[in-house]
């Protein structure tokens, strides 16, 4: 077996030819074509494609080919000079049928430029085709009539909604994390970070885009937070007042009454929903100054509800004194 090559417009092919001298060619010159039959034949065929076109075929009929081999396909896109491997493909050969190579546009669109399949049998080279893909300059730019993002500011963990509308595309995309989406339409997102969404339009004439940037805010922990509003004296009983100025219920907690270092009485407090307040008072403590004296009441003293610096757990006042009798 020996192999001759020769060069044809866009097409290297490698011809077998067997011990009795006769030539066959393996792999015809490579078909592209956005459409298939049921049979796998192409319906039309072309070199020139647009950047919106949304699949790029390439059929490959497999009589006369021994099984079992092997058949791949090798998409490549000449950037800047170099070529870059943009999908591999590989089949097995078993029998006479028809192989169909694919490859899906970018998310983005094709980028204008030079492209090309290799068709390799068995690791072998039997086949190169050039193909490119072209702006229609006589096509308009499609328009994003609207993209809104509902509401623009959230709290991480909390869904927004994005909106669009388009007019005049074969393609819309957004990004990130969202893909090809209708013309017109609604989704609902959820970002755990500052997030910009671009919408694109994508039509022979090339794409429209429009982006919308949301801020997302850390999340709010709920926690509960006693508050001193009050302190006063009834006859020889010391009241308090205590808000619950949080955003979750608290716990049962306590409270101390202070005269300067000293801890005179100690208090229950039962749990409170946010925003709730109650009136207690240290009932086994009797007010017994004369003379005006400063009293302080501190909660949450064992830091049940976590908030051990907060600067609103104690309140200061000054107490008139007690009638001596």
């Amino acid at each position: 077996m020996c192999f001759i090559k020769r060069s044809i417009p866009a097409l290297a092919c490698i011809l077998i030819i067997t011990a009795a001298g006769a030539c066959s060619l393996p792999i015809p010159g490579a078909v592209l074509t956005t459409q298939v039959d049921p049979s796998g034949r192409p319906l039309n065929s072309s070199t020139v494609f647009s950047v919106d076109t949304p699949l790029i075929l390439c059929p490959v009929g497999t009589a006369g080919l021994a099984a079992p081999s092997r058949m791949s396909a090798h998409w490549l896109y000449n950037a800047n000079g170099a070529w870059k491997t943009l999908k591999e493909e590989s089949f097995g050969v078993a029998g006479a049928h028809t192989i169909i190579f694919s490859i899906n546009a970018p998310a983005a669109g094709w980028q204008q430029g030079d492209y090309a399949i290799r068709l390799l049998l068995d690791g072998q080279e039997v086949s190169q085709t050039g193909f490119s893909v072209r702006l229609n300059e006589n096509a308009a730019l499609p328009v994003i009539n609207n993209f809104t993002a509902t509401p623009l500011t959230v709290t991480s963990g909390q869904p927004l909604t994005l909106s669009w509308n388009v007019s005049g595309a074969s393609r819309v995309f957004i990004e990130p994390d969202i893909g090809g989406v209708d013309a017109g339409g609604s989704r609902t997102v959820t970002p755990q970070a500052d997030t910009a969404y671009t919408i694109t339009a994508l039509s022979s004439g090339g794409p429209a885009l429009k982006s919308v940037s949301v801020q997302v805010l850390p999340p709010v922990t709920e926690s509960a937070d006693l508050t001193v509003v009050d302190v006063f004296r009834e006859v020889s009983m010391v009241y308090y007042t205590v808000l619950n100025n949080g955003t979750a219920s608290s716990k049962p907690s306590s409270a101390n009454l202070y005269v300067g270092m000293n801890i005179m009485a100690s208090g229950y407090i039962p749990p409170l929903v946010p925003g709730e307040w109650r009136t207690l008072v240290f009932g086994t403590f009797s007010w017994s100054y004369a003379n005006t004296t400063p009293a302080t009441v501190c909660v949450d003293t064992e830091n049940e509800n976590g908030a051990a610096n907060a600067e609103n757990k104690c309140l200061t006042r000054a107490l008139a004194g007690a009638r001596v009798f």
